[in-house]
């Protein structure tokens, strides 16, 4: 499931100006002023053939706005010329020289949990040139993976968990019983914990890892079933199917 990129466009709008040092004779410079405007689509790209989107992985979750991007500039020496929020930034307070620069954006809400996810771009060289215009776009693209979780009704029915634990790198994100919520997590290997319990009482602890990429979202399906008498849970990620044993049980209407 790959995500669709953002795409942070900065429209470069160029014009001259004049300076005159002690009588000297005056020089042009040639100046220019960025203004950014962000089209995002939350269209997904979904391996296991049904679509889905960012909203609808994690409940409703919209990418951020434009303002809330931090971006970094910098010169041809990799001198930091501005930093700060799209939303602090001043075209006409900051004009830029004729030359070479890069520029950057970010968006970091935490890196892992509900609501916090990473966005960010590699870095976009452009030149200022004068008299002339230029449109740079900054593609941005989540850095984060997205995991979430699916029950059937049989499986709910016949058994219990208080809680499933997520964990990718350092952070543990804990889901509650039947939150289907998505949730960000590090884009690297991560961990899905919890304990299933029977209708007898039996329980039966769950441990496994994955391997998560950057801009892609997890479906963890778990289902149960009862073929002559005994009890199994099935984990399906993709299609990787595992099985939790629950043993000889007898599921109660």
């Amino acid at each position: 499931m790959k995500f669709t990129k953002l795409l942070l466009s900065a429209a470069l709008l160029l014009g001259f100006a004049a300076c005159n040092n002690d009588g000297d004779e005056s020089a042009e410079v040639a100046t220019g002023y960025l203004t950014f405007d962000v089209s995002a689509t939350q269209d997904v790209e979904n391996i296991t053939r049904a679509q889905i989107t960012i909203g609808e992985a994690t409940g409703g979750y919209t990418v951020p706005a434009a303002a809330d991007f931090t971006i970094t500039i910098l010169d041809a020496d990799n001198e930091q010329v501005w930093t700060g929020t799209i939303g602090e930034w001043d075209p006409v307070a900051t004009p830029l020289k004729v030359g070479d620069y890069t520029v950057t954006a970010l968006y970091d809400n935490g890196n892992a949990g509900f609501d916090k996810p990473v966005f960010a771009s590699e870095k976009v060289a452009f030149t200022i040139v004068g008299a002339q215009e230029t449109a740079v776009k900054i593609p941005v693209t989540l850095q984060n993976a997205i995991v979430r979780f699916t029950y059937t009704p049989m499986f709910l029915k016949y058994y219990s968990f208080d809680k499933v634990t997520v964990t990718s790198g350092s952070t543990p994100i804990e889901f509650a019983k039947g939150e289907t919520k998505g949730a960000f997590i590090d884009a690297t290997d991560f961990n899905i914990a919890t304990t299933f319990t029977s209708q007898s009482g039996k329980a039966v602890a769950f441990s496994k890892d994955y391997r998560a990429q950057a801009a892609s979202c997890y479906t963890v399906a778990f289902d149960a079933s009862n073929i002559g008498g005994i009890g199994t849970i099935t984990i399906t990620l993709n299609d990787e199917v595992t099985e939790v044993d629950m043993g000889e049980i007898e599921l109660n209407e």
